[in-house]
């Protein structure tokens, strides 16, 4: 199975899906993410803008080894996602076709954060498009399922998940490895270091506890397109740790 992560953000792979991804990487699952913005705002006191940006792709790509994903950046401006959504259709529509995945994981469409909404809003509507005969490619894919998740650190906003992908200890493990890859992130939030890994972790378990395991990372299945036969077999290759 081969699946795509298109993310607003570098670290978000980590918090949203870090432990389904190395779940499926250890299955020999192909998985791709994609960053659509490099953290370009997440600047701050004495570190300037370029120099953020140049960190934030050097901490992705560390994540990427750590996890096992083949990660791409879309170089589009942070908090900027929604200005022009034609464009940015167009462009998931070339990573849908690059890549040709069966299953897609992204944002939900009631996250706090602007670019998070911009994507759960426009992904399923790209995906279905890239099936169609437009805008110039060669190749029509649409992928079989759309998962959407959680990026919530300070957990404030409401998320009504209907599937739960169960994940190991050490797929927790190494989640929380990757997600201290991106050395600022206690330093953006009003929370301590120490705090966030226990937030996680705990989140974790009361996810996983909600579908009889020990951990778990919630989602969303889109609507936008019916589940088909072949969607359902995807998803529980997916839920099942």
């Amino acid at each position: 199975m081969k699946i795509l992560a298109l993310l607003a953000h570098p670290d978000d792979e980590t918090i949203l899906c870090g432990g389904t991804i190395d779940k499926l990487v250890k299955k020999n699952h192909e998985v791709h993410v994609s960053f659509f913005t490099n953290n370009d705002q997440a600047y701050f006191a004495s570190e300037k803008q370029k120099v953020r940006i140049l960190r934030t792709k050097l901490e992705g790509k560390a994540s990427s080894k750590l996890l096992g994903f083949q990660v791409n950046f879309l170089d589009f401006v942070d908090m900027e996602l929604q200005k022009d959504k034609g464009r940015l259709i167009q462009a998931t529509m070339g990573e849908i076709r690059r890549v040709k995945p069966d299953l897609i994981i992204t944002h939900h469409i009631k996250d706090k954060h602007i670019d998070h909404r911009t994507l759960g809003e426009v992904i399923p509507e790209a995906n279905f498009q890239s099936g169609c005969k437009l805008c110039g490619g060669e190749t029509q894919w649409s992928a079989t399922v759309i998962l959407q998740g959680e990026v919530d650190l300070e957990m404030t906003t409401p998320f009504e998940s209907q599937v739960i992908s169960a994940i190991s200890s050490e797929n927790v493990a190494n989640k929380l490895a990757a997600f201290s890859c991106y050395a600022s992130v206690k330093d953006e939030h009003k929370t301590s270091q120490d705090w966030l890994m226990s937030k996680i972790k705990s989140c974790l378990a009361l996810r996983g506890n909600t579908a009889g395991a020990s951990y778990g990372e919630a989602f969303q299945v889109s609507s936008y397109t019916p589940i088909s036969a072949s969607g359902t077999k995807l998803l529980t290759t997916i839920l099942e740790e």
